[in-house]
């Protein structure tokens, strides 16, 4: 039992745990690795447009045309002014293949600096390595590749196009928490049978060696006490305990002794349930155990009197 018990304490646990990545962290990723691949596949043109709009949303608004678009539009600059006057560069690099390092972040912070601009941001669907961000930093440049661009492009996406990409992504991930439960059922059924398989069972009367025939007797431990006759005064004690026995037990009224040799109980209760008690109380005095005992039915019950002797000569 206690090893089904762990067996679904694992199942649990793992399923929970598994769930809980699949839907918060997994889902997240596919959807936005979804939603980037959209960007990507999008013009040029149509791709800069909702990275203004995002700036848009930090109080960031397009001012003019840093550079000419036709002769390098996947280059181009554009100048955001700031509610208090103060001027941003934006560029775009369009594409989720871009791996963007030192060389564009230091363009763009020399186009920051001939154009007297506070600063320049750096915006793509691809990735940033790490020397980028560290030249980023020094140069008064704020980067924004896929992982930090996403969550401000998604709310600007056409809903159609934003529903089928989150929908996508969750019916994904209830797909592979589905298949996560039933791994774990399996994982939790393996404990439980291996926690089973490493208990002992315990052992069985046939494997207890049984003792050899020709083994002799254990000698008895009560040391032999040689035999006193009780006198009269005793016996008749003996007989008033036995009374105040029997009356004290349940489904047994009384106890009275008919004659030295004969007592007689009434009894409540089933006469096969009856019998031992009495004989557990006669037994105990040797010289008792062979009087006859009387054993009269219920009142009203159609049941004869039964005799019997709890020990014969």
């Amino acid at each position: 039992m206690l090893a089904w018990f762990t067996g679904l304490i694992v199942m649990l646990l793992a399923g929970a745990l598994a769930s809980g990545y699949l839907w918060l962290i997994r889902r997240r990723l596919d959807e936005r690795a979804a939603g980037l691949k959209a960007l990507s596949s999008m013009r040029w043109r149509e791709f800069t447009q909702y990275v203004v709009q995002a700036m848009g949303a930090r109080g960031l608004h397009a001012a003019t045309t840093h550079a000419d678009e036709r002769r390098d539009p996947q280059s181009s600059a554009f100048v955001l002014e700031a509610n208090d006057g103060k001027r941003w560069l934006l560029a775009c690099k369009h594409g989720s293949s871009y791996r963007i390092g030192v060389a564009p972040v230091v363009e763009l912070a020399s186009s920051v600096r001939l154009s007297g601009a506070v600063g320049g941001i750096l915006a793509t669907e691809g990735q940033v390595e790490k020397e980028g961000y560290e030249a980023a930093q020094s140069n008064h440049v704020e980067v924004l590749d896929g992982r930090r661009l996403w969550p401000q492009l998604k709310p600007l996406l056409d809903p159609g196009l934003r529903q089928e990409i989150v929908g996508n992504a969750s019916r994904r991930a209830a797909r592979h928490i589905a298949i996560g439960w039933l791994a774990a059922f399996a994982a939790g059924v393996l404990v439980a049978v291996g926690i089973s398989s490493l208990t002992p069972d315990p052992p069985s009367p046939a494997s207890v060696p049984a003792a050899p025939r020709d083994a002799a007797p254990a000698p008895d431990a009560t040391p032999n006490v040689p035999y006193v006759e009780p006198t009269e005064e005793e016996l008749e004690q003996q007989r008033q305990s036995v009374s105040r026995a029997l009356g004290a037990l349940p489904g047994l009224s009384r106890g009275v002794w008919i004659t030295k040799l004969t007592l007689s109980v009434n009894r409540e209760i089933p006469e096969v349930q009856a019998w031992p008690l009495i004989c557990e109380q006669v037994e105990l005095y040797p010289d008792l155990r062979t009087v006859r005992v009387q054993l009269n039915p219920p009142e009203g019950s159609s049941d004869p009197v039964r005799w019997r002797q709890c020990k014969t000569y």
